[in-house]
């Protein structure tokens, strides 16, 4: 395990070096030569390591605190296993660590022109739990005609046994490449906060699936919150620039819907694990349709929120 463990830490350095120095290559605004811009931007790729490291571990370290102290705090805190770290308070880090190197020249500018490139960068971090064995795929496989790769991954005990099990972390880089692409040539305004929102909103049913996702008070889906958090406040965000435009309760109605949304997450939650009685008739398929839906609806309202913001903003 420590040698599948060393190659998904040698991924991670390609992957920011690699993103990094062609985010430097294509980065139009950037000053300077090429060499002093090459500089700069490897100064930015160890920054937003260094803030994506201690985001990710403190995030994780914070909300498992009690398993942490049990293990003993210092060697836990200190230890770099990746199942042990959160990949979206290492996103945060990342983002504030690119914020941080701005030093002070429009932050929200360079997280503007870096979001595609901090998406396609979680998309390889994503690729790159294929080596770590079972921590990011999802339920086991029985029917043979969904048993391929990349839907699925398999792990052979012996010549002829084979399981297969949900590859959730493959479908997480693709949907983050998707919404890399959208970030980069369909979203002109506001792209860094519109990208978080868009990044969020697919992880709500693919953290479902996933079977290593850690729990708080061993019920509550940690980075799935930390996903819906961030889209509420952005929709909240949206209402708050629409105010000058249109009536209170309209500008915040997107953010209402959301909650209504989050409501129906966690009915469809509790009803998969049976503890919903009067919803029993509702089977796997069905609530996973419900939280399908509720992520259309999530992205149809910030569509319309960030239009009616954005006329707001220039009333």
């Amino acid at each position: 395990m420590e040698t599948e463990t060393g190659k998904f830490w040698l991924w991670l350095a390609g992957s920011f070096l690699l993103i990094f120095l062609l985010f430097g290559a294509a980065d139009r605004k950037g000053e300077g030569q090429r060499a002093r811009r090459t500089a700069e931007c490897l100064a930015l790729g160890a920054l937003g390591a260094l803030g994506a490291l201690l985001g990710a571990k403190l995030v994780y370290y914070i909300c498992q605190l009690d398993f942490m102290i049990a293990a003993g705090w210092r060697e836990s805190l200190f230890r770099l296993d990746p199942e042990e770290m959160s990949f979206y308070g290492g996103a945060a880090g990342l983002c504030l660590g690119v914020a941080l190197s701005a030093r002070g020249r429009e932050p929200v500018a360079l997280l503007n022109r870096f979001a595609p490139w901090g998406l396609a960068l979680g998309a390889l971090v994503r690729f790159g739990e294929g080596f770590l064995g079972m921590l990011g795929v999802g339920p086991y496989l029985e029917d043979e005609a969904l048993c391929f790769f990349p839907l699925a991954v398999g792990f052979s005990y012996g010549d002829d046994w084979t399981e297969w099990y949900l590859a959730v972390y493959v479908l997480e880089g693709i949907s983050l490449l998707i919404v890399a692409a959208i970030s980069r040539w369909g979203l002109k305004e506001h792209r860094f906060l519109r990208s978080v929102f868009w990044c969020c909103l697919p992880q709500i049913l693919l953290e479902n699936l996933r079977s290593g996702s850690f729990m708080w008070f061993f019920c509550i889906r940690v980075e799935q919150l930390a996903c819906m958090v961030a889209m509420f406040v952005i929709l909240v965000m949206y209402g708050v620039r629409a105010r000058n435009r249109v009536p209170a309760a309209r500008a915040f109605l997107p953010a209402a819907v959301a909650l209504l949304c989050a409501g129906l997450f966690i009915v469809c939650e509790f009803a998969m694990e049976g503890k919903i009685p009067f919803l029993r008739f509702l089977n796997i398929g069905a609530c996973y349709g419900l939280m399908a839906l509720g992520q259309v609806i999530l992205g149809v309202t910030e569509i319309r929120a960030f239009r009616m913001g954005r006329e707001g903003a220039k009333a």
